[in-house]
């Protein structure tokens, strides 16, 4: 199941506190796709270490768009 969630205009830290509850009660073939005004940069690390991964993928001109997924075993 794909799951979209758009953080665009919301102010720091706001955007990494809701992605990271969301991605907690997703179950563990779903994919987070994320609509965002820039680079998460601090979100990387934080999903790696509950073992989900991030990769930039084609959005809308000005979006920064993320497939979020679990990481393979």
């Amino acid at each position: 199941a794909t799951t979209h969630i758009d953080v665009r205009g919301l102010p720091p830290p706001q955007p990494l506190i809701q992605i990271l509850q969301l991605v907690q009660r997703l179950s563990g073939d779903a994919v987070l796709i994320v609509h965002h005004d820039r680079d998460p940069v601090w979100l990387y690390p934080e999903l790696l270490q509950i073992g989900w991964w991030a990769d930039v993928i084609d959005g809308d001109p000005g979006e920064v768009r993320l497939r979020i997924a679990r990481a393979a075993p």
